[in-house]
């Protein structure tokens, strides 16, 4: 008898533990959950990699900041790669970004589009050893690509400005 109602139980407690695994992995609100993840993760790193430069290698830099973007983003770095790599070697500074906060304002899971804003602080160093740091508002468009989420579109957000 009791092994009959100890079989009854594991049957049943598989049987809701297989359908709550199923239900979670076709979810639509789990699915859109994942989405703005991924996208608010990438879009945190892909801003920070923007926003940084190591003077010793402009070369492999601007290279990685084409990597984080698509689109007119990324058709505009590189129509300015040899411009914005003479003038980073000129001025000789050093930048390395960090996002210290950031959200999504928009997510069209469908279109494969969201929008993010964030603040970066941004410590810079010159050639001559200065060190200053600069915090930056931003807000940033961004596309799902088949490598997964890229920037497409970057703009500073004056102080002071409301929503």
């Amino acid at each position: 008898m009791w092994t009959a109602g100890l079989l009854a139980a594991a049957l049943l407690f598989c049987a809701c533990a297989g359908w709550l695994h199923w239900r979670a992995h076709t979810d639509a609100d789990l699915a859109h959950s994942r989405a703005r993840d991924q996208a608010l993760a990438a879009g945190r790193t892909h801003l920070a990699t923007l926003n940084t430069i190591d003077a010793g290698h402009i070369t492999a830099g601007l290279r990685d900041w084409r990597a984080a973007t698509t689109g007119p983003l990324r058709d505009q770095l590189r129509r300015s790669a040899a411009k914005d790599a003479a003038a980073l070697r000129e001025r000789g500074t050093d930048a390395r970004a960090r996002v210290t906060a950031a959200a999504l304002t928009g997510l069209d899971t469908r279109a494969g589009t969201a929008t993010l804003i964030a603040t970066v602080r941004i410590s810079t160093t010159t050639r001559a050893g200065s060190p200053a740091t600069d915090r930056k508002r931003m807000r940033a468009g961004l596309e799902r690509t088949p490598d997964g989420w890229k920037l497409t579109s970057l703009a500073p957000v004056p102080v002071g400005e409301g929503n």
